[in-house]
């Protein structure tokens, strides 16, 4: 075989492990997805930055392997890796290290989260509780203050409100006969 067959035969194998390559590190991204949620906004970004990525590898393989120039081998190349990636290693790849990750350390971080997170949340919860039970004892003091009533307290004796507005006996008695248009 000439040198010129063997080159063009290293450049296919070099654009064929390109895309496997690439296929591989979005298999990777899509692991690290289902593993920890992202919000749509971070996953637009991975992809921007996966795509942007894949065009600088083509672009490089391009530039070193055919001096610059696209030809379609080297597109027919990536695609065929992908292709061979997506119908060996990656029809497993995802689902089996996202099982044995979930296994392994999924158990300890779930642990973990279940043994510290559960005694704060509880704590929290009754931090919480006594806060708002002091508030609704503070809201019925202030109502009742407000109608003026009387209000028993701590050591369970009654005890009169004051009223501001309200007039006395002995105002009421005096004018007991005055009109109340004229008092």
């Amino acid at each position: 075989m000439s040198r010129e067959i063997v080159r063009e035969w290293h450049f296919w194998l070099a654009s064929i492990m390109t895309g496997v390559f690439m296929a591989f590190v979005y298999d990777l991204i899509r692991l690290i997805r289902r593993l920890v949620r992202h919000a749509r906004i971070i996953v637009d970004l991975e992809d921007i930055l996966y795509w942007t990525a894949c065009f600088g590898l083509s672009f490089t393989l391009l530039y070193y392997g055919n001096n610059g120039v696209i030809r379609f081998a080297a597109v027919l190349g990536a695609a065929v890796g992908m292709f061979f990636y997506a119908l060996t290693i990656g029809r497993f790849f995802v689902k089996w290290c996202y099982f044995v990750i979930d296994k392994t350390i999924g158990r300890l971080f779930r642990f973990v989260k279940h043994f510290f997170v559960g005694r704060f949340h509880k704590l929290f919860t009754k931090i919480r509780l006594t806060c708002a039970e002091n508030r609704h004892k503070m809201k019925m003091y202030l109502q009742k203050k407000a109608k003026g009533g009387k209000e028993e307290t701590k050591h369970g004796k009654k005890r009169k409100k004051k009223r501001k507005h309200q007039k006395s006996k002995k105002t009421k008695e005096k004018n007991a006969a005055v009109p109340p248009s004229q008092e």
